[in-house]
């Protein structure tokens, strides 16, 4: 009899160390399932990323759109910081350039491009309003919500010959952006209101 109970007890612990063994698998087999979801997850994921730096990698440009006899004055105006040389230049390509500068973070330009009422600062002055204002935080993320504009145009609601207000326009889908920014017009050449922003 205390055989019998024995290898009943040594069958029972067999059975309950199967279960045990079977529970252990069924556990493992959920962990690995779980993990194998996670990678699909984490795989797609990295995909949607590299596609998204691909796509920043892409060649953009604020410029995309000027002329050859436009860029040509631009680069002179870089070279010699002579903003005469952007005399011809209509307000929305004023607009184009100050986002370019933003983008490459052209300060002199910005403030060569800005309005000046008689209050303007200094380039050094400028220069620490311009970044401890957040002015520039702002522009850089405008520059980045609009690199994919796809409207920019005079809004004719101005009847002063010496202003402009120009809008550039984004969509995706059904959701559109606009930024309006004002310029005026400074010895001939329309430059960017932005001093009330510092």
């Amino acid at each position: 009899m205390k055989k019998v109970v024995g290898v009943f007890l040594i069958i029972i612990l067999f059975i309950a160390g199967c279960n045990h063994d079977l529970d252990l698998v069924d556990t493992q087999q959920n962990e690995i399932k779980e993990l194998k979801e996670k990678m699909a997850n984490l795989e797609d994921t990295v995909k949607q990323q590299q596609e998204i730096i691909t796509e920043l990698k892409s060649d953009f440009s604020y410029l995309r759109d000027f002329t050859e006899d436009e860029l040509t004055l631009y680069e002179v105006f870089l070279e010699e910081k002579d903003v005469q040389q952007l005399s011809n230049l209509s307000p929305e390509k004023i607009v184009l350039l100050y986002f370019h500068s933003v983008v490459i973070d052209d300060v002199e330009s910005i403030y060569l491009l800005t309005y000046n009422d008689g209050t303007l600062p200094e380039l050094s002055i400028f220069k620490d309003k311009y970044y401890s204002d957040g002015l520039h935080t702002k522009d850089l993320e405008t520059t980045l919500d609009f690199r994919d504009y796809n409207s920019l145009e005079i809004k004719d609601d101005n009847s002063n010959e010496n202003e402009a207000v120009v809008e550039i326009g984004v969509s995706y889908g059904h959701f559109h952006s606009v930024e309006v920014r004002g310029l005026k017009q400074e010895d001939g050449i329309w430059k960017m209101d932005i001093l009330p922003l510092l």
